[in-house]
């Protein structure tokens, strides 16, 4: 399987990208109707990943706060979990963040996600807490470079 990873240039994109995290967070997780896409969406610069000719996942990236990127909303279409292409996205958006010179990049995960973002280089700096009271406990975690 040939993955292709990519900034999103086109509205089509955007929509693909956004309907990826409506099937998660949404259907999957329950998470309440609305939820998704949200109004930072206009503020961040998203990500895709592309295999068989179809976007099947997505990533955003923030400033959050001022100098640092924050990464949001990985995920991931459900046929595709497990064969890398999570983690193939996650290095190409770390090496698209760190151009930016920033002073930081971290995440808040979702907790069940610690060992992704752990092989992408993450460390986990927090106790998990529960980040939009929906019951889906989360971590911060900050890249460290080797």
């Amino acid at each position: 399987m040939k993955i292709t990873y990519k900034k999103v240039e086109t509205i089509n994109e955007f929509i693909d990208a956004i309907r990826i995290r409506v099937d998660v967070f949404i259907l999957e997780q329950k998470c309440p109707p609305g939820w998704d896409p949200e109004e930072l969406d206009k503020v961040a610069t998203h990500y895709i990943a592309i295999a068989d000719d179809e976007i099947v996942a997505s990533v955003r990236l923030r400033e959050e706060p001022k100098t640092a990127i924050k990464i949001e909303n990985m995920v991931v279409k459900k046929a595709y979990r497990g064969k890398g292409v999570g983690l193939g996205l996650a290095k190409y958006v770390l090496t698209e963040a760190k151009k930016r010179k920033p002073t930081k990049i971290w995440a808040e995960t979702q907790s069940y996600t610690q060992k992704f973002y752990q092989k992408a280089g993450f460390i986990t700096v927090s106790d998990e807490y529960d980040l939009y009271d929906l019951g889906i406990p989360h971590v911060k975690m900050e890249y460290k470079e080797d």
